[in-house]
């Protein structure tokens, strides 16, 4: 589990949350392949009034241009091509303990919570031992947790 990107409680508060755009995580990671694992456990209720991952089944399998994304590397909402892509989209609704498994390349987004409860998941990612970090980047910068096998 690499520890130099998010491995954390992820929190959307009510009233000052914001909206999270189309993404892939893999734009975080820099490793020799982009197969990484997130992992969302979700703490408390998840609905789509507070911010629930909203997913486009199997877009982990396709590969965008660059063209399609904006400099942040966000997935433009703006082209008709992407916009096709995204009619896809379903929430993913969890309870408290439910987890959801998703390649570091599928794309995912949210809302920003719209309830009065704050919104808490926890969030890791995983990676397999034979797909190293590139050296001098930021995912090779801390340790990582090593799981037994």
């Amino acid at each position: 589990m690499p520890l130099a990107h998010h491995n954390c409680i992820m929190t959307k508060q009510p009233k000052f949350s914001s909206d999270t755009g189309w993404h892939q995580d893999i734009r975080y990671w820099a490793y020799q392949r982009p197969d990484l694992i997130s992992v969302w456990i979700s703490l408390v209720p998840e609905r789509v009034e507070n911010g629930c991952l909203r997913v486009i089944p199997g877009s982990h399998r396709t590969s965008f241009a660059r063209s399609r994304f904006d400099d942040s590397l966000f997935f433009r909402g703006d082209l008709p091509e992407n916009q096709a892509v995204i009619a896809n989209a379903v929430p993913v609704e969890l309870d408290p303990g439910d987890v959801l498994f998703f390649h570091a390349k599928t794309l995912h987004s949210a809302s920003r919570n719209y309830s009065i409860q704050t919104k808490y998941s926890a969030v890791f990612t995983f990676r397999a031992a034979d797909n190293l970090p590139l050296p001098g980047t930021r995912s090779a910068e801390l340790p990582e947790l090593m799981l037994p096998t």
